[in-house]
């Protein structure tokens, strides 16, 4: 079985939404530490000929994603009305548009919430039928360590697509390209030096393997004929302007929906 897991995210980009479709099960890690000025609360759009964030403003820099607590939620309504802007031209708007207005048009309190509930919208949009778990559901209290707490998310969320009594065989998927020397898998473990943390995932019976990715590129009807191709836009870039086509070329790039696997270090 194979178990992806990452943050979660307002509009998530592409490599998101890649990484669940390949995977038996996909956890939300809405159980860890949330980073400021990084992508869990803020997304690129391109307008005014720039790319631009739109932010939802969160109330504290510490504690825990699942905790974070939207400070202004008077700034959705803003935010649905640039992406109107901005995407209103597109072939496939109508089609997520109702969905869409009625998320900003709803009452958020947390961030965790409003960002699956974008995630849910897509996640369909893509026809990715992953099933979508969060850490927090499944893990009571994280264990520092990457490696020890990435083994317990894993082998619980497999476990939990299972009948009682049995035993998963758990592969750990993590993307190949940003795996280096530097990379969090590939660090000594805080709590046993002796091992890199994807070792300690595997000491617990969790295969770690790298996948692929490449991030593809398609038509953007809202952009002015000859401008480059913007990369690393909300998902919804590529379904607002490809719609029932989104799903194959997302995985177009890399056509195997369950692609080739590497072992991390090369070992």
């Amino acid at each position: 079985m194979r178990v992806a897991a990452h943050q979660p995210g307002y509009h998530r980009h592409l490599y998101y939404f890649y990484k669940m479709a390949i995977s038996d099960v996909f956890v939300s890690l809405d159980h860890v530490q949330f980073v400021r000025s990084d992508w869990q609360n803020r997304q690129v759009f391109v307008y005014e000929d720039a790319r631009r964030w739109l932010t939802v403003p969160v109330q504290g820099s510490r504690g825990v994603i699942r905790s974070k607590v939207i400070a202004d939620p008077s700034v959705l309504p803003s935010h649905w009305d640039r992406i109107k802007s901005i995407y209103r031209s597109t072939p496939y708007f109508s089609t997520y548009e109702a969905a869409l207005g009625e998320i900003y048009g709803a009452s958020w309190k947390y961030l965790n919430d409003l960002c699956d509930a974008l995630t849910e919208v897509a996640r369909s949009g893509f026809g990715i039928t992953t099933p979508y778990l969060r850490a927090s559901d499944l893990v009571e209290d994280p264990k520092t360590a990457k490696g020890e707490m990435l083994a317990d998310v894993a082998l619980r969320a497999a476990s939990a697509m299972l009948p009682p009594g049995r035993e998963p065989v758990v592969t750990y998927l993590a993307c190949l390209n940003p795996v280096r020397q530097d990379h969090y898998l590939r660090k000594p473990s805080r709590e046993n030096p002796a091992f890199m943390e994807h070792e300690v995932m595997e000491n617990r019976g969790v295969r770690v393997r790298a996948f692929d990715y490449l991030h593809p590129s398609y038509e953007q009807t809202q952009h002015a004929q000859g401008r480059p191709f913007q990369a690393e836009l909300t998902a919804y870039d590529l379904l607002f302007n490809h719609g029932p086509k989104a799903r194959d070329i997302l995985l177009g790039a890399n056509p195997e929906e369950r692609p080739k696997l590497y072992r991390i270090g090369g070992k």
